[in-house]
């Protein structure tokens, strides 16, 4: 099952934990590639602010677009840490 169909199933308690934690990954890459001079940093932190802002919304709303922002976030960061030496995804 993929983590955006498990996304789906989870309760609003732990869609919010799940979007906190992706937010935090999503601010601490943005730093990460400004750092490095990555163009990515601008969208990682934006999505980043995103996410930390509209989180509740996000978290109560079981339609399939909150389903893909979450898909777009867990993308974002899939393509950054595969450029990323050692990185691994969790």
């Amino acid at each position: 099952m993929s983590g955006i169909s498990q996304f789906s199933q989870m309760s609003i308690e732990q869609r919010e934990l799940h979007l906190e934690t992706l937010a935090k990954r999503l601010h601490l890459l943005a730093s990460i590639a400004q750092h490095d001079g990555d163009k990515l940093w601008t969208m990682l932190e934006e999505l980043a602010n995103q996410l930390d802002l509209n989180q509740l919304a996000i978290a109560e709303d079981y339609s399939p677009s909150s389903s893909a922002v979450v898909e777009e976030a867990t993308l974002l960061l899939g393509k950054f840490e595969l450029d990323i030496p050692n990185a691994t995804l969790h």
